[in-house]
This record gives structure tokens, C-alpha cells and sequence, in this order.
């Protein structure tokens, strides 16, 4: 779903301002008179207050009421987080939320004071403001404590830098999770828990921009520059490159596949003499999972992870970066799924029945999410 949220200080304002809507939503989902009841506001303001939040992305309506989306779930963490921090940072009350939307209002006057102190004019050029934006800037950054003046040129006090850096990382967040969005559905729940950081940097591909097969021929690519492939339901990425697939692993990639019994039993059967051939080189090991809710492949310099359409089941968006971080946790989750999953003694339709009889209902449907 495309989201008109954004991280300009604006949209921020717009979700801090609502941050008592999703906190409620955060226990829970709850129907509109409720939601209505518990936030003492007109129905009037809670119909505008949601609609927002949907049009964001941050929550839907189901037959349950309204509840937070993934997105909604991290952005409200966050800003939940960066609520507390400011408020400790600088010795206010949860009541002094109005300062609060001020500081992420004027959050581009933070980030060039903390390159360092400057003048008011000087704060003028550097952010292309008014006289008059700038006062207010300065006067509202005054009286919070956030900023010194002296000699005619402001800095940062020692709570401002913390404030800036709070702002900071909710501004980076922010944009980390709506770039992220087409994935983090998936990957909730995930045992070692997602790290959002860790993708911050991350190639996101996707089918929004009209062409279908982006996402694929961007792992594809991936896969033709490696050595070596720990996956994680590959078939669910390329169900229609698989003979190249196995052609890489003939050609003698390094390969380990937590897949599906059903994806395996495709692939003996549609590519029977390139299987022998695999299983004659010795370089596959394949392990038998049910429960795999999204794709992952671990290659020589990068991980991705492939999130399906839910209705179509193609490829929708698939997210690859180098980050060591990344890598860290994208191995966490593939021995996790490896521990819990049937090995095949072999690439064969013999050693994929033998695996099969060993599969109990536990390890069939174990996972660590």
C-alpha cells in the first residue's frame, strides 16, 4: 500500500500531534466510539485523526475496529521513544507536548546548530529562513533550554545536543521504515528480532513503478556475481529462474536452501537431470521446512530478503544490502530455520522421500519467529 507519510519535519509534527491515538491503538485495536471515548474527543475528530493515520499507512480498519500496521508499530515506538527522551532531556511534564512539536517544527535549526554555533543571520542563510522564522527559531530554542546565547551567537546546550540527536534518529528511523514498508510485515516477529538499522542503507526494489519483474531480475543479478548461497524459501523469489538456479549450482556455487517439501518436489521433478548432476557435484544441501512466511538468501557480499504479493504470490519487493549488521542478523534467522528443519541426505527424489519420512508435525511447522 502506498503511504503518503513522510519524514519532513511537518508530517512529523502531524504524528506527534496524533501520538495519543496510536498509543491507544498500540494496546489494541479498538472500534471508533471506543477510540472516541477513551481520547475524549468529538466523533468529528476522531474520523479526521484516523483518516490521516490511514491515509499514512500508521493504522487500518478491520472488523475489529482500527489497529496500527507494522509501519504504524514502528513509527509509534519511535516516536514514543523520542517523546520520553526529549521530556527527560529537558525536565518537562507529558502536558509540555506543545514545546515538543515545536523542536521537530524547527528540527532543521537543530541539525545546523550542531555543526556548530552560529549567529542569527548566519542561522538565516544556512536554512533559508525569514528574519521572523528565525527569531521564533531562536526565542522558542531559548526558553526550552535547548540553546545559549552569548555574544550574539547561539549553540547548543548540553541538553540541546541530546535533543538533537534524539531528533535525529527519529528522522532517520522514520525514513528507514517508510523505505522498508513493503517488508516489515513479513518480517515481524522474526527471532533475532529485525534490525531496522541495519537496512537503513539498503537497496529496496519493488513492483510499485510498473514493472513486474524488478524485483526478481534485482536478485537474479545478486546471484550471478556469487560464489556461495544460503536461502530461505528461494523458490518463493524466482519460481521461473529455478533451472538457472540449479544450472548455478551445477556450474558449482556453494549452495544451502531451507525450502519447502512442495517447491523441492517442483524442481526434482521439472529439472530431474541438472538435480543428478548437483547431487554428483556435492556442493547443495537441501533442508525441508512448512512454515517459511518470507524469503531470505545470505550470498557472498550481500543479504536480501523477498516479500510475495499475498494474492498473486510473485515477487513484490525485495531489499539487499551489505551491511555487516545485516548479515549478522540474516545468518541468525538461517540457522534457525536450518535447526528446525529436515536435511536432505542428498539432491534426489530418493533422498527427498527419505527426509520426508523423517518430518514429524513438530519440525514441519517449527519455527523460531
Amino acid at each position: 500500500m502506498a503511504t503518503t507519510f513522510s519524514a519532513d519535519p511537518d508530517r512529523l509534527v502531524d504524528v506527534v500531534r496524533r501520538l495519543p491515538v496510536l498509543e491507544e491503538l498500540r494496546r489494541g485495536a479498538l472500534p471508533r466510539k471506543e477510540l472516541e471515548r477513551r481520547l475524549d474527543v468529538s466523533s468529528t475528530t476522531c474520523y479526521r485523526y484516523t483518516n490521516w493515520l490511514a491515509d499514512g499507512g500508521l493504522v487500518e480498519e478491520s472488523s475489529e475496529g482500527f489497529a496500527l500496521t507494522r509501519l504504524g508499530e514502528v513509527i509509534t515506538e519511535e516516536v514514543t521513544r523520542f517523546e520520553a527522551t526529549v521530556l527527560g532531556a529537558l525536565g518537562l511534564a507529558e502536558n509540555d507536548r506543545d514545546l515538543l512539536l515545536d523542536i521537530v517544527r524547527y528540527a532543521p535549526g537543530l541539525d545546523a546548530l550542531a555543526t556548530g554555533p552560529c549567529d542569527r543571520r548566519e542561522l538565516e542563510h544556512r536554512l533559508g529562513i525569514s528574519r521572523t522564522t528565525s527569531y521564533r527559531l531562536t526565542r522558542t530554542f531559548e526558553d526550552a533550554g535547548v540553546v545559549g546565547k552569548r555574544d550574539g551567537t547561539y549553540a547548543l546546550t548540553a541538553a540541546g545536543e541530546e535533543v538533537a540527536m534524539a531528533v535525529a534518529a527519529l528522522e532517520t528511523t522514520v525514513r528507514t521504515a517508510l523505505r522498508l514498508e513493503p517488508v516489515l510485515d513479513a518480517v515481524s516477529g522474526t527471532t533475532p528480532a529485525f534490525d531496522l538499522g541495519a537496512f537503513a542503507d539498503a537497496t529496496v526494489t519493488t513492483t510499485e513503478h510498473g514493472d513486474a519483474h524488478s524485483p526478481v531480475n534485482r536478485c537474479i543479478q545478486l546471484l550471478q556475481g556469487t560464489g556461495s548461497l544460503r536461502a530461505v524459501d528461494m523458490n518463493s523469489i524466482a519460481p521461473l529462474y529455478l533451472g538457472d538456479l540449479v544450472q548455478l549450482v551445477v556450474e558449482g556455487m556453494e549452495t544451502e536452501n531451507v525450502q519447502t517439501p512442495d517447491a523441492i518436489a517442483n524442481i526434482l521433478a521439472e529439472h530431474p537431470d541438472k538435480c543428478i548432476e548437483a547431487c554428483e557435484r556435492g556442493n547443495v544441501t537441501v533442508y525441508l521446512h512448512d512454515d517459511l512466511p518470507y524469503s531470505l538468501v545470505i550470498l557472498d557480499d550481500r543479504v536480501g530478503i523477498g516479500v510475495r504479493d499475498r494474492d498473486s504470490r510473485t515477487l513484490r519487493a525485495f531489499v539487499d544490502t551489505d551491511s555487516p549488521g545485516a548479515r549478522e542478523w540474516a545468518e541468525a534467522v538461517f540457522e534457525s530455520y536450518r535447526a528446525n528443519a529436515a536435511e536432505m541426505d542428498g539432491f534426489s527424489p530418493w533422498a527427498f522421500r527419505r527426509a520426508m519420512e523423517r518430518m514429524s508435525p513438530d519440525i514441519a511447522g517449527a519455527t523460531d519467529r
